[in-house]
């Protein structure tokens, strides 16, 4: 295939190396998603197991409420041997709630920063206080595998088929003049409508979470139960952690706490008089949070502060 551009003829050319491609995607990546995203490159992601792997990119896409795991590859560096065991890495390690909690916390430092991200969740009426539940929303969700490629491997829709889960090959070629100018297609339009997922499917049943949970965990999780029983409170179900609502007098719900197999997340920004928490209740619930050694000296300087389940 060639690529004419006024006089110029553009040959099919191969990449340098990986990171060639991957520094297209990088610059590119408007191309490919919506203009809504925040991209986080280069994310270390870990299993359960402590196995960790390196993706090109997480991106979270608050237009189509979809987060993804981004992974270039050359099609030279083999299917089997080096592209499916990398795929199968990362949808491994998506699954570990910690992670998950670390996109949220990056995703929220990076809408702080940018007035252009707060004014489209304003837009799609996501005000600053529900910022926190939209992103825990989306990354409840399976991310979706996108693999920017060169070429894309004859078994890798077979491979989709093992896995039961959606890999999305965007085919990115290099054209290059005799006299050294360099183009690049990328055969893909944006990735904004997604098909429908049912969400009770992947929900975490309470027996799956205990068993994931450590004791101070389990512990954690049967007083909140117990609280929630009392005072007519909610404990609802995610794909792998449970929220803690609090039901007001006029009905309205709010989420302080989010428990994973692993830890609890304190959503701070919910503990205000507009949800019904005095301020001298917060005040005194703070008081009581710093004295735990995990969370006195970064509680302050988190938005999202995250206190560890894990026994000793």
């Amino acid at each position: 295939m060639r690529i004419i551009m006024g006089p110029k003829i553009f040959e099919r050319s191969e990449f340098e190396s990986e990171a060639e491609l991957e520094e297209v995607i990088r610059s590119h990546s408007n191309v490919i998603f919506s203009d809504d995203i925040i991209y986080i490159p280069q994310k270390l992601i870990t299993t359960l197991q402590g196995f960790s792997t390196i993706p090109e990119a997480i991106v979270v896409d608050l237009n189509a409420e979809q987060w993804y795991i981004v992974e270039v590859e050359l099609a030279k560096h083999g299917m089997w041997s080096h592209i499916a065991p990398q795929i199968t890495k990362q949808i491994v390690a998506a699954e570990n709630p910690r992670i998950r909690k670390e996109i949220i916390q990056i995703a929220i430092n990076e809408i702080e920063k940018s007035n252009t991200l707060k004014q489209r969740l304003r837009e799609k009426g996501v005000h600053e206080i529900k910022v926190l539940g939209f992103l825990q929303e989306i990354l409840e969700k399976d991310p979706l595998v996108v693999i920017p490629i060169d070429a894309i491997p004859q078994d890798l829709g077979a491979f989709a088929k093992v896995l039961n889960r959606d890999l999305v090959p965007v085919l990115v070629e290099k054209y290059e003049s005799k006299d050294g100018e360099i183009a690049y297609r990328i055969a893909s339009g944006k990735l904004v409508v997604l098909p429908p997922e049912d969400m009770e499917k992947g929900k975490i049943s309470e027996e799956e979470f205990l068993e994931r949970c450590e004791r101070p965990g389990v512990i954690l999780y049967r007083r909140l139960k117990e609280l929630a029983k009392a005072v007519g409170d909610e404990l609802i179900p995610g794909k792998s952690s449970f929220s803690y609502y609090i039901v007001t007098k006029g009905g309205r719900k709010f989420c302080p706490f989010t428990i994973w197999p692993d830890g609890i997340a304190i959503y701070k920004l919910h503990f205000t008089e507009k949800h019904g928490v005095k301020e001298e209740a917060y005040s005194k619930f703070r008081e009581n949070l710093l004295k735990i050694e995990s969370l006195k000296n970064k509680y302050d300087l988190m938005k999202i502060p995250i206190m560890s389940t894990h026994a000793g």
